[in-house]
């Protein structure tokens, strides 16, 4: 082959590379940023537990708002009442006071009757006194003198009446001012627990406001970030498909530019799993470097234009036949289950592709497309990879009937 033709082919074939490892490489992006979407959702979901453990706290805050209310109102009912027993303690003093010195002349007058009439016994007394008078014989002197013994009884019953109820006051102002005196101490009391219990609802509302000013100061930080995060990545999602989207339109392009590959294969008889030669394998139509058996082919170039015809551009194809080598590798890095053992696999009989461009999606356009028409060109989607089925849920991958 001259030079210049096979740096022509070689041109084509790093094209023909590039073009198929970019929507690949895309669509990993493209479900990277999806995996960032989500965990942006969970802190938005977080957020919303935030907000919720926010209003709690603001419900508890408006309840011990009322209680502390409530305390200080009582507070205020105690001291008031304590400062009215106070005064009551006070005037009940004062008249207990003012009955003592009362009782305290009573008595002083009644021991001054006393101490007269112990004199007057001394010398006779009013009976002797009186038999002077009748003695005197004077009329008017009898009835001066007896008006005046007279007056003198009198006063003294008066003295003894007065100290008696003296003292009935003093014992009644003495009971009030020990009342008065125990509820002015009981008001204290209680006024001094009223203040307690305020001042520990003041400080637990103290409290609260300070873990709702936390609580709300985090659950904005988080929201923000959350938010922040998530518009960063829709705009970096937005730039991922709009970069497969020109991959796709340049692969289309490429693909409608060349003719649909014809290629009769050859015998495959005799070959391992993965060990088929690449001479007897077909190209795939709108997917250059990809290869299948010679009816497989055919039958997904046939499929990929009806696909083309409906949706704008062919089939995007990650994978299509497989070496026994590169089964190998797979099975070494990919998680269990998702890669057939070495030898075993349905790419390695150039049979089975894993496609993408929205097929890889569950409900998508695409795959119900396909899922609708594949039988049409004897493909189907395999029941172990459907969701539920025996195998992984591998949505992108699709085998050849035969």
């Amino acid at each position: 082959m001259p030079l210049v033709r096979r740096g022509a082919a070689l041109c084509l074939a790093l094209v023909t590379m590039a073009t198929v490892a970019a929507p690949a490489r895309a669509d990993d992006a493209h479900h990277r940023l999806r995996q960032a979407k989500a965990q942006a959702a969970k802190l938005d979901a977080r957020a919303k537990v935030q907000a919720a453990r926010v209003k709690a706290a603001q419900v508890q805050l408006a309840a011990l708002d009322q209680q502390a209310n409530a305390a200080l109102s009582a507070l205020q009912a105690a001291s008031q009442f304590a400062a009215k027993m106070a005064a009551a303690q006070a005037a009940a003093q004062a008249v207990l006071e003012a009955a003592t010195r009362q009782t305290a002349d009573a008595r002083a007058t009644v021991n001054r009757l006393a101490a007269n009439a112990y004199r007057s016994q001394a010398t006779g007394g009013t009976f002797a006194a009186t038999l002077q008078l009748v003695q005197s014989g004077d009329p008017a002197s009898i009835i001066e003198g007896l008006n005046l013994l007279d007056q003198v009884g009198k006063a003294d019953g008066e003295a003894v009446e007065e100290f008696r109820l003296a003292e009935g006051r003093q014992q009644r102002a003495e009971l009030a001012a020990a009342s008065a005196s125990r509820s002015a101490t009981e008001a204290e009391v209680g006024a001094r627990t009223a203040k307690q219990h305020a001042d520990a609802l003041v400080s637990a509302q103290k409290s609260a406001v300070a873990n709702l000013a936390r609580l709300l100061a985090a659950t904005r930080r988080a929201a923000k970030n959350a938010h922040r995060h998530a518009t960063a990545l829709e705009r970096a999602i937005a730039a991922a498909e709009a970069r497969a989207a020109a991959i796709r339109r340049a692969q289309a392009a490429a693909a409608a530019r060349q003719p649909v590959p014809g290629c009769d294969g050859g015998s495959l008889a005799g070959y391992a799993n993965g060990q088929l030669p690449t001479a007897a394998l077909c190209s795939l139509y709108g997917a250059p470097g990809e290869m299948l058996r010679a009816d497989a082919a055919a039958a997904f170039n046939r499929m990929s234009q009806a696909f083309a015809a409906a949706f704008g551009e062919p089939l995007c194809v990650t994978a299509s036949y497989r070496t026994y080598q590169r089964q190998v590798e797979l099975y070494a890095t990919m998680p269990a289950g998702y890669a057939a053992v070495p030898g075993t696999s349905n790419h390695g009989w150039g049979i089975a592709v894993d496609l993408c461009g929205g097929i890889q999606v569950d409900g998508s356009p695409q795959h119900q497309w396909l899922l609708d028409r594949a039988a049409e060109f004897t493909w189907f989607h395999p029941a172990w990879a459907m969701p539920g089925g025996a195998g992984p849920h591998e949505p992108w991958h699709w085998e050849y009937a035969g």
